[in-house]
């Protein structure tokens, strides 16, 4: 008889997600569970496919994915005001002059792209042209006026703020920030979601407490997280400390009611009742149960 195939999780590979995955390995040690890494883009069409069973991906992916996946509640990767991770870098001085200009827009993004395009409609009133390309700023920027970049490769350019050049240093707009000034609300990035056919065998390994076991301690060990991984990036640990305590992990009553705005803003018709959370000890429920309609913000 063949073995069933070991459950996958999948890994975003930036730092914004090292204290959930805090110690996870060795905490499911033994088990029948191997790991995957990847940009989100990566993850979410994984997921898609079935090659991975559960994993943090875009949030909008997860809207979209909403009758094949469930979401493990009190984990999110979000934050209420600047992520410094998510930058609209631009030659233009203020994004209400992006009308009719090209924005190249990261391959490597799925939320943080419909959070432009959210942005430029509603929000600074512009109409852009749009092109998806490798994570590259000095190169989008040589082909258009402005560039998204997320990720850890955002975390850099954002904090050196070099020049590109022959042209000069970039405007750049932490689109967290932009978000906040327009909605008054924290904007979630990447939810966890889970295969719904994964769901037993997720229960069974104790996969969903070795998660949040994992979370609780990695946020009691951010210092250590970014003293480990500093060196990757080449920046100051104080830097990436400091970006680590300002993110958000829990998915709060007021952090679904910013994925709800934004839900029904870069989904039309989307049915809050369609996405749902899952609890090992409660089973399926609806995630945006609570949330009432003076708690969404009233966009423009």
């Amino acid at each position: 008889m063949s073995q069933p195939r070991p459950l996958t999780i999948g890994i975003i590979d930036y730092l914004n997600v090292e204290p959930q995955y805090y110690r996870l390995e060795e905490r499911l040690a033994g088990q029948p569970v191997r790991f995957r890494r990847g940009v989100p883009t990566e993850l979410n069409r994984s997921l898609a496919a079935g090659e991975i069973d559960l994993a943090p991906i875009s949030c909008i992916e997860a809207a979209r994915l909403a009758p094949q996946v469930a979401i493990l509640p009190d984990l999110s990767i979000a934050t209420i005001g600047a992520v410094k991770t998510v930058i609209l870098f631009s030659w233009m001085p203020d994004p209400r002059e992006l009308d009719d200009v090209r924005i190249a827009l990261s391959n490597q993004s799925a939320a943080s792209v419909e959070l432009v395009k959210i942005l430029a409609r509603h929000f600074w009133r512009v109409q852009p042209r749009y092109s998806t390309e490798p994570q590259d700023l000095e190169q989008m920027l040589r082909r258009a006026a402005a560039a998204l970049l997320i990720g850890d490769g955002a975390l850099i350019e954002s904090a050196h703020r070099r020049p590109i050049p022959g042209r000069g240093q970039p405007y750049a707009f932490d689109l967290g920030d932009e978000w906040l000034k327009w909605t008054g609300l924290p904007f979630v990035f990447a939810l966890w979601a889970a295969r719904r056919d994964a769901l037993p065998a997720i229960a069974d390994l104790g996969i969903a407490p070795a998660l949040y076991a994992s979370k609780a301690e990695g946020l009691a060990h951010i210092p250590e997280i970014a003293q480990a991984y500093a060196p990757r990036l080449g920046l100051p640990t104080g830097v990436l400390t400091k970006y680590l305590h300002d993110l958000r992990y829990d998915l709060s009553e007021r952090d679904r009611a910013g994925l709800l705005t934004y839900f029904r803003l870069a989904l039309p018709g989307f049915d809050p009742a369609s996405l749902s959370c899952w609890r090992p000890e409660q089973g399926i429920h609806p995630l945006f149960q609570g949330i009432t309609p003076a708690e969404l913000a009233l966009a423009p």
